[in-house]
C-alpha cells in the first residue's frame, strides 16, 4: 500500500441500553410543540389557530401545522408568501412561528389558493390510495379529489349493433387504455421518486457546538463510527471518511452536498460537551426535494457516549429500512465494546491515526493499547493497531518490527470478530508486501470483498499491489477504477488512479489525471508526487523537481522539505545526476536518524548508473523486507539492471510470481 504523509483512508459494534432524553420525531398531520430541554411534547390539532407563539424547525413541523405535504407548503413560501425564515448560518434550514402562520391562513387572500383545497374535502393520498402524511409515506404523494366529484353519470344502453353501440364500446377501449396510461405513469412516478428507503447515504462531519479543540476528536469519532454503523444496513451505499472531509467546519447547502456526494440522503448534525453533560442533534435529509426527514436531540452524561452511539446509528437506521431483522439492527449498533471508557480511547485512537504523522501514529497505538486495556475482547481496538504498525515503515518505523505487530493485531482482531473487512484487507497488503505470500494476500483481500462489496479501500489497495508486481496491468486498472466507483470522491482514491496508470507505465495517462486532479485542489499534496513520479519516468526533471517541491511544502514534512532542496541544489549545479546524488546524500542523512527505505536509494542509484550501489542497497531491502520489492519488475528505475544475474537472484528471493 502506498501511503504518504497526509493520506487518510476510509475505515469501517454490542447492545447496551441506558436512559436517554431526545426530543423530535414526526408527528403524522400534527403540530408539535418541542422543548429540547426537557423532551415532553405537546399536540394539537392539524390547522389549528391557537395565536400561541411557538417557534416549528423545519419543514416537516411547517407542513404538519397545516395537515399538508411538504412540496405543498414550500410551493406556498414561493407562491404565496407564506412567512417562513432561514436560520442564519446555514443554508436551507428553515424555521416558522405558529402565530404567523396562522395569521397567514386566515387572510382572505390566501383563502382560495392554498387553505381552501385542504378545506374543500382533498385529501392526501399515496399511488395505492391510503392516506399518507408528508414524507412519513413510502409512496408518492398525489392530490386526489374527493371521491364523490369523481362519480360518472351512466350512459344510456345503446342496442350492440347500433353506431351508439360501437362508440360506447370504443369508449370503454380507450378507458381501459388510458387507466392502463395512468397506471404506467404512476409506476414510472415510485420508481423515480423513491422515498426515503433510498440507495445511497453521506453522513457528513458533525459540527463541535462546544469549541473546546481538545474534544474535536470525539466529533470526528462520532462521525467515522455512524459512517461504520451504516455500511451494515442492508443495500445501502455510504460515502467514506475521506468523501465527507471536505465538508467538515463549514456551512453545508445540504441539497448541493448531495448531488456533489452523489446521494440521496445525508446525515447532518452537532455534538457538544459541557462538563459532564453531552448533547447531540442529528438529522437526517432527502437531498432531492431539500426536507427534512427526521430530527432528533439527545441529551445524556459524558459517560454515556457509547450508548448514544448506538441510539442514534440505530434511530437513523430504523429511519432508513424499516423493517430491519434482529440480527440486522444488532450489527448495525454494535460497537465492539460495552466499556464506555475504551470507546472514546479507541475514538482518540483513530483521530490521531488520520493525522498520518510518526508522531500521531505513537500516539494512536498509545491510545489503542489504553482501549484494550480496559477491555481485552475489543476487535476494533486491535484493527486500529494493525493499521497503524503497517504504515509505520513509511514514517521511519523498520519493517521488520512493525509488520509482524501489525499481522499480530490484525489475526487477533479477526479471531474476536471474523466480520471485519478492514483486518482482512490489512493482512492482504502485509502478506503481499512484508510476508511475500502473494495468492494468500489475494485471499485476504477478496475474503475483505466478500464480507463487504462496497469497502472501495481494499480494492484500491489490491489494484496497488498487483500493479506494482506487473503481469496483471488491466486488472490492476480494473480494480482502482472499481474502488473509484465505489468511493468516487475519495481524493487518495482518484490520485491512486493516476498512479496506478504510472506503476503500470502508462505515464501519459496518469500525468492527466493527477494534472487534473491537482487544478481542481491545489492543495492535496499525494497528486503532487503522483505527478513527479509520473515525470519523472518521462525524464521531464525540471517538472519533477517542481512537484517534488510542492509535495513536500503541502506535507511540511521536514524530510521531505530536505529532499526537495538537495534535489533543486543538485539539479541547478550539475543537471539530474546532480539532483541524484544530492538526493542520495539527503535520503542517507534520513536513515541515519531514523528507518528509510533502502529500495528507494537503491533507485536512485539505479538510475545515476551505479548498479554496484543498486544491488548493494536493494539486498539491504531484501533483509529488512522492504515492501517495495514488490516493484522490481515494474519500478523504471531499475530497468538498466533487470540484465544482471544478480536481478534475476534478487526476484527469486522476494519469489515474484511469473
Amino acid at each position: 500500500m502506498f501511503d504518504w504523509p497526509g493520506a487518510s483512508h476510509y475505515q469501517g459494534g454490542v447492545e447496551n441500553h441506558f436512559r436517554l432524553t431526545y426530543t423530535g420525531g414526526v408527528a403524522p398531520l400534527r403540530q408539535q410543540t418541542l422543548s429540547d430541554r426537557t423532551g415532553y411534547f405537546t399536540t394539537l390539532p392539524a390547522g389549528s389557530t391557537s395565536t400561541d407563539r411557538r417557534r416549528l424547525d423545519s419543514w416537516k413541523e411547517i407542513a404538519s401545522f397545516f395537515g399538508r405535504d411538504e412540496r405543498t407548503v414550500s410551493r406556498w413560501e414561493k407562491d404565496l408568501g407564506l412567512p417562513v425564515h432561514r436560520l442564519p448560518g446555514t443554508k436551507g434550514r428553515v424555521f416558522a412561528y405558529t402565530d404567523e402562520l396562522s395569521a397567514w391562513q386566515s387572510a382572505p387572500s390566501h383563502a382560495e389558493g392554498s387553505a381552501s383545497a385542504f378545506e374543500s374535502g382533498q385529501t392526501v393520498r399515496s399511488v395505492s390510495g391510503s392516506t399518507v402524511s408528508g414524507s412519513e409515506s413510502s409512496q408518492v404523494a398525489v392530490i386526489a379529489e374527493p371521491e364523490e366529484s369523481a362519480a360518472i353519470e351512466p350512459r344510456p344502453e345503446a342496442p350492440v349493433n347500433s353506431v351508439a353501440g360501437r362508440t360506447t364500446f370504443g369508449w370503454k377501449v380507450a378507458g381501459v387504455g388510458l387507466a392502463i396510461l395512468l397506471g404506467l405513469a404512476v409506476l414510472s412516478l415510485s420508481v423515480l421518486y423513491r422515498s426515503p428507503e433510498a440507495d445511497s447515504v453521506a453522513v457528513l462531519p458533525f459540527a463541535d457546538s462546544g469549541g473546546d479543540a481538545d474534544m474535536d476528536y470525539l466529533s470526528d469519532g462520532f462521525t467515522e463510527s455512524l459512517i461504520g454503523n451504516l455500511t451494515h444496513v442492508p443495500q445501502l451505499k455510504v460515502r467514506s471518511r475521506s468523501a465527507i472531509l471536505r465538508y467538515k467546519g463549514k456551512d453545508v447547502d445540504l441539497q448541493k452536498a448531495g448531488g456533489d456526494l452523489g446521494v440521496t440522503l445525508l446525515v447532518s448534525g452537532r455534538i457538544a460537551v459541557q462538563g459532564d453533560n453531552l448533547e447531540v442533534s442529528a438529522e437526517l435529509t432527502d437531498v432531492r426535494e431539500n426536507t427534512e426527514i427526521w430530527l432528533q436531540h439527545y441529551h445524556g452524561k459524558s459517560a454515556d457516549i457509547l450508548s448514544l452511539q448506538q441510539q442514534i446509528a440505530g434511530d437513523i437506521a430504523g429511519k432508513l429500512r424499516a423493517q430491519l431483522s434482529p440480527e440486522e439492527k444488532r450489527q448495525v449498533i454494535r460497537q465492539g465494546t460495552e466499556n464506555s471508557d475504551a470507546y472514546e480511547l479507541y475514538l482518540k485512537g483513530r483521530y490521531a491515526w488520520n493525522k498520518r504523522t510518526a508522531a500521531d501514529l505513537a500516539a494512536a497505538i498509545s491510545y489503542f493499547n489504553q482501549a484494550i486495556g480496559k477491555d481485552p475482547g475489543y476487535a476494533l481496538a486491535y484493527s486500529g493497531l494493525a493499521d497503524a504498525y503497517s504504515v509505520l515503515p513509511r514514517y521511519g518505523g523498520p519493517p521488520t518490527e512493525n509488520y509482524p505487530r501489525s499481522n499480530a493485531a490484525a489475526r487477533r482482531a479477526l479471531e474476536l470478530d471474523p466480520t471485519l473487512a478492514r483486518a482482512h484487507a490489512v493482512l492482504g497488503g502485509n502478506e503481499m508486501q512484508y510476508d511475500w505470500d502473494f495468492a494468500g494476500g489475494e485471499a485476504e483481500f477478496k475474503k475483505a470483498w466478500e464480507l463487504d462489496p462496497n469497502y472501495a479501500t481494499a480494492h484500491q489497495w489490491y489494484a496497488e499491489n498487483i500493479g506494482m508486481i506487473g503481469g496483471r496491468d488491466r486488472e490492476a486498472i480494473a480494480e482502482i477504477n472499481r474502488a473509484q466507483k465505489l468511493d468516487p470522491l475519495s481524493p487518495i482514491i482518484a490520485v491512486e488512479v493516476g498512479y496506478v496508470h504510472n506503476v503500470v507505465g502508462l505515464y501519459d495517462e496518469g500525468i492527466a489525471i493527477c494534472r487534473k486532479i491537482a487544478n481542481e485542489n491545489p492543495k492535496f499534496a499525494q497528486a503532487h508526487f503522483c505527478l513527479a513520479y509520473g515525470y519523472w519516468a518521462k525524464r521531464m526533471y525540471p517538472q519533477v523537481i517542481e512537484e517534488r517541491r510542492t509535495f513536500a511544502q503541502l506535507t511540511g514534512d521536514p524530510n521531505e522539505l530536505n529532499y526537495a532542496s538537495a534535489l533543486d541544489e543538485g539539479f541547478r549545479s550539475a543537471g539530474w545526476n546532480g539532483a541524484l546524488i544530492k538526493g542520495i546524500q539527503a535520503r542517507k542523512t534520513q536513515r541515519d536518524r531514523g528507518y528509510y527505505s533502502a529500495f528507494a536509494i537503491a533507485a536512485l542509484y539505479a538510475d545515476l548508473g551505479d548498479k554496484n550501489q543498486a544491488f548493494q542497497w536493494l539486498n539491504t531491502a531484501c533483509l529488512e523486507r522492504d515492501g517495495q520489492l514488490t516493484a522490481l519488475k515494474t519500478e523504471f528505475s531499475l530497468a538498466s539492471l533487470r540484465s544482471d544475474p544478480r536481478f534475476a537472484e534478487l526476484v527469486g528471493k522476494v519469489g515474484l510470481p511469473r
